[in-house]
């Protein structure tokens, strides 16, 4: 492999790292079986660190694991189909409206939005329809607000605060961190 593929590699196992343990370390329970956690702010580094491609499989990979290691593992292949969805449509849209926009950090809120509307449309449906909970999944939409909210907020301010202190790799070509 050329050591530009080591280090898409190496970037892609730390950030399925971080992403499960950024999910395991702050776990607030939620009225409908489950938690708010920090994961998503991960989920969207990763998309804007990585790009679609590799960011998608960080993401996706790390909240799976957070599941299966915290005892939700009838979660796991919802949150693994969500989190890569979110991912990739967060990569992609930031990836469209960097260049077109003034200021990147419109295009990281933008792109943030758009997937935490995935995630909570996510978990709505899969608690719902393959979990078997009907409407009462929707006790669940208010604490994925609050995660999705708090993972825009988190992630950008990160991502800032990483940007001023180190360079961000350029992974893909043609893809600013």
């Amino acid at each position: 492999m050329r050591a530009s593929r080591w280090s898409r590699l190496v970037y892609t196992a730390l950030f399925t790292a971080l992403t499960t343990v950024a999910t395991l370390v702050i776990q607030v329970p939620s009225p409908m079986s489950g938690y708010v956690n920090l994961g998503d702010a991960m989920v969207l580094l990763s998309a804007w660190i990585l790009g679609p491609v590799y960011g998608t499989a960080a993401a996706g990979i790390g909240s799976m694991l957070a599941d299966l290691l915290s005892g939700y593992a009838y979660y796991a292949p919802g949150t693994l189909v969500i989190k890569c969805l979110m991912a990739f449509v967060a990569a992609q849209v930031f990836l469209v409206l960097k260049d077109k926009v003034k200021g990147k950090h419109f295009a990281k809120v933008v792109s943030g939005l758009l997937a935490e509307i995935i995630m909570v449309a996510g978990y709505f449906g899969y608690a719902g329809l393959i979990l078997g909970n009907g409407l009462s999944a929707a006790l669940s939409i208010p604490g994925n607000l609050v995660q999705g909210g708090f993972g825009i907020v988190v992630s950008t301010v990160v991502y800032l605060a990483l940007s001023q202190v180190i360079k961000m790799p350029k992974l893909l070509k043609g893809h600013e961190g």
